[in-house]
C-alpha cells in the first residue's frame, strides 16, 4: 500500500522539462518594443515562440528589428532570459532579459558588428 502511495505522489510531481515549459509560456506572443543605445532608438514588433528542441528555449523573431524571419535564441530560467551568443547576419548579439509582468519584458544586450560594440537596452510590452 505504501509503495502504491509513493508512486502516485511521485507521478504528480512536475519534471524539469514541465517546469521549464511552464516558465516559458509567459514569454510567448507578440510584443511591441523599443530599444535605446548610442545608435539611436529602434521601434520593433517581436514575436516570441517556443523552441521545439529545448523546453527552456525561446526564439525571438525580429529582435532589435533585425528582420522578420530572423531569430535570436534565449534560455528561460524563472523570470530571467539568458541570451547566449547569437550570430545574426554579420552581428553578434549577447545579453539578458527579465519578465517584469504579464505586460512587460526588459532587456540589456550588446550588438557587435565586427568593428564596434553597441550596448543597448529594450523594453517590450503587450
Amino acid at each position: 500500500m505504501f509503495l502504491g502511495s509513493m508512486l502516485f505522489i511521485s507521478s504528480c510531481e512536475k519534471t524539469n522539462d514541465e517546469l521549464d515549459t511552464d516558465n516559458r509560456e509567459k514569454f510567448l506572443g507578440i510584443w511591441r518594443a523599443v530599444s535605446t543605445g548610442p545608435g539611436g532608438d529602434v521601434n520593433f514588433n517581436m514575436n516570441i515562440t517556443a523552441s521545439n528542441s529545448d523546453p527552456s528555449e525561446i526564439l525571438m523573431e525580429n529582435f532589435d528589428a533585425l528582420g522578420n524571419g530572423t531569430y535570436v535564441a534565449g534560455n528561460i530560467s524563472g523570470n530571467s532570459i539568458s541570451i547566449p551568443r547569437n550570430l545574426v547576419h554579420s552581428d553578434t548579439i549577447i545579453g539578458e532579459g527579465r519578465y517584469l509582468s504579464d505586460k512587460t519584458l526588459s532587456f540589456t544586450y550588446e550588438v557587435r558588428d565586427g568593428q564596434t560594440v553597441e550596448n543597448r537596452s529594450a523594453t517590450a510590452r503587450r
